[in-house]
């Protein structure tokens, strides 16, 4: 049976936080045990980010990405946020101006690029 990057990865984190910290490295090599057994090391590089996002979210930690036309520098962003964030700056030549934030699953398109598409569709309706 074949299984998802998502639970696999719930099982690794499951698994490493019930176990004491001097068996994690012995969980880790069973965990890897099982998914090569399971033909699914093809997997692995989703699996880590999945496992990522499962211990993220357990630390209160969002992931926040930014695209803006122009270098934005990341301490400034960091400083203004209400809550714990791993942020990733995106330089997005093709937004024309303005910004797409993404805080985990939300998305907001306030981009010159988004806007003027926006108009286009409603004079042509």
């Amino acid at each position: 049976m074949k299984y998802s990057p998502q639970q696999y990865a719930k099982a690794l984190h499951d698994l490493v936080e019930k176990a004491p910290a001097t068996k994690h490295r012995q969980v880790i090599r069973d965990f890897l045990a099982t998914v090569a057994r399971n033909d699914s090391l093809k997997a692995l590089p989703e699996i880590i980010r999945e496992f990522q996002l499962f211990a993220d979210a357990k630390a209160g930690m969002h992931q926040v990405v930014i695209r803006t036309p122009e270098h934005l520098p990341l301490g400034t962003v960091e400083e203004k946020l209400p809550f714990k964030a791993k942020v990733t700056a995106l330089v997005d030549v093709r937004l024309q101006g303005g910004v797409v934030l993404e805080v985990d699953d939300l998305r907001i398109d306030n981009s010159v690029a988004n806007r003027l598409e926006r108009a286009q569709k409603a004079f042509t309706k």
